[in-house]
């Protein structure tokens, strides 16, 4: 039975990878991933893909373009029950015709997310090891090497927006724009609560000068196409 199974599931691979959806080739070719661990469209080849970054929801028509770290994970549970497969579809019309959306993050505050994440989770850390064997447990030594290397976690949001949304809302105003979101929709949704935060210290609190503008340089794009600056305000 098992061995039915795994045929089952290389064929349905084989399958996919001469008929990938659009959005789905266009992670491949432009969200770089050099962790040899993950399952993301670049990732580690060895691996099964198990999801792209553009989610597809047919009824209500519309597109979302999942930024991880950005209150990715609240949002596709909240609007995709479906899991993963909603990122693994084409739309059935052409995407004008879909009301296309995303959620975006302050940099310095993301990149911070991120060094949280890697080095506090068993399974974050493992796929960390696997792309370097430096100790990584300070927040400057995280930042350095994420400046060097990518990884679909902390690469620029900028990269995951393959066309002009017809919203942006930001983590910093969640539930406000969420709610927006949801009325565009025509969406009766409770807001819902954000999955991994962990109680932290403010970001811009583990920030040298210096480090500062590292991160403005690393996401120079971002803080321009939204806007934002560091810092409490």
């Amino acid at each position: 039975m098992n061995s039915i199974k795994s045929v089952r599931k290389f064929t349905k691979e084989i399958l996919f990878s001469l008929n990938k959806p659009y959005y789905y080739k266009y992670a491949e070719e432009n969200i770089p991933c050099e962790c040899p661990l993950c399952p993301c469209p670049s990732g580690g080849k060895s691996q099964e893909r198990n999801y792209g970054f553009a989610y597809v929801s047919e009824s209500p028509k519309f597109i979302y373009f999942s930024i991880p770290k950005s209150a990715s994970g609240t949002i596709r549970k909240t609007l995709f029950p479906e899991g993963n497969i909603a990122s693994k579809v084409n739309p059935k019309e052409s995407s004008d015709k879909y009301f296309k959306f995303t959620f975006v993050r302050n940099p310095w505050s993301r990149i911070d997310s991120n060094w949280t994440m890697f080095t506090k989770y068993t399974g974050r850390i493992r796929q960390l090891e696997s792309m370097t064997n430096e100790d990584l447990s300070k927040f400057e030594d995280f930042v350095n090497f994420a400046k060097k290397a990518n990884n679909h976690h902390w690469v620029p949001q900028v990269l995951f927006i393959p066309e002009e949304p017809d919203f942006i809302g930001k983590v910093e105003n969640f539930n406000e724009d969420f709610s927006k979101l949801c009325y565009q929709l025509g969406l009766d949704i409770e807001i819902p609560p954000k999955t991994g935060s962990s109680e932290h210290k403010p970001y811009w609190e583990y920030y040298t000068p210096s480090l500062v503008e590292t991160v403005r340089e690393m996401y120079s794009e971002d803080i321009e196409r939204f806007g934002y600056t560091f810092g409490k305000s």
